[in-house]
């Protein structure tokens, strides 16, 4: 079994080397920068731990996406507590999220819980993981910002309702044509042709649920 790291070259990964290989005695250790990635990529390996730092110079996505169902643990370590890059690790449901600045025995412990089948969260990522799940789970909307205006958004959350114009007017003490400018810009501000991609695409990345 390998446990393989994909991390650039650096005193910081010549020791880590060192300290898997002190550790996990029985396993092949191997490390790969960007610019050898390309050999890895080569083998056919079907049973170890790979360890991404998202620091690496290469496309951290589609590397996990080459070990995916292969009987092959993932662990990514980041340095980066940026909520967008963790959410899009958190959706890719790997076997460890580290976090850079472990103690030794910090890591070796997690890397251990991963290998016996554990997921390990290192405790400075676990609160956004913890967020994001709890708005999947109670289905709270996701609104980006800029996008449309507050009254914008109420007309739409009607029109994902099936609200048509005079309703949605009644509703919001607006009157029909008012109505319809802001369906117009919902629109045009969206970059779809009518109110039901309007919906559709809202849906979709979840800024509205119905």
């Amino acid at each position: 079994m390998k446990i393989i790291l994909i991390k650039e070259s650096s005193l910081l990964r010549d020791g880590m080397k060192n300290v898997l290989q002190e550790r996990f005695i029985d396993y092949k250790v191997e490390v790969y920068g960007s610019h050898d990635c390309i050999t890895l990529f080569q083998q056919t390996i079907n049973n170890g731990l790979v360890i991404i730092d998202a620091d690496t110079q290469t496309d951290i996505l589609s590397t996990i996406d080459r070990f995916t169902n292969k009987n092959v643990k993932i662990i990514i370590w980041t340095s980066s507590l940026d909520k967008g890059d963790l959410i899009e690790y958190f959706k890719l449901n790997l076997d460890g999220y580290f976090y850079n600045g472990m103690e030794k025995e910090e890591l070796l412990t997690a890397i251990v819980s991963v290998i016996n089948g554990e997921r390990y969260v290192h405790h400075s990522l676990s609160p956004i993981l913890l967020e994001d799940y709890v708005k999947i789970n109670k289905k709270i909307p996701i609104k980006p910002k800029g996008i449309l205006s507050k009254r914008e958004w109420e007309v739409l959350e009607l029109l994902t309702k099936g609200y048509k114009n005079e309703e949605i007017a009644e509703v919001l003490f607006i009157s029909e044509k008012t109505v319809k400018n802001h369906v117009s810009n919902v629109l045009q501000k969206m970059d779809v042709p009518d109110r039901t991609n309007a919906v559709l695409t809202a849906l979709r990345k979840k800024w509205l649920f119905i």
